[in-house]
């Protein structure tokens, strides 16, 4: 069964002058070219947030404080539901 923390390790090919944009890219920030290829492929991945439907998440954001502490919400089967 695969879990949220689970790695997984693939090899992959990439062309060469993409190599070399990344490799620059990674040295300019001062991290791996591994780390940096892992924290775009980790950006480019959706959300879970992104899959709640519309208008679940019209009612969550009318629900939720601004700054969104749950603690600000009066209504505990509310705070229940949101902590979920």
């Amino acid at each position: 069964m695969n879990t949220a923390g689970t790695m997984h390790r693939k090899l992959i090919d990439i062309r060469s002058d993409v190599f070399i944009s990344l490799s620059l890219e990674a040295e300019k920030r001062g991290i791996s070219l591994k780390k940096y290829i892992e924290n775009l492929l980790e950006e480019a991945c959706p959300r879970r947030e992104e899959k709640i439907s519309t208008g679940i998440g019209r009612l969550i954001g009318s629900a939720r404080p601004d700054k969104g502490k749950l603690s600000e919400i009066k209504d505990d089967r509310l705070q229940y539901l949101l902590s979920k």
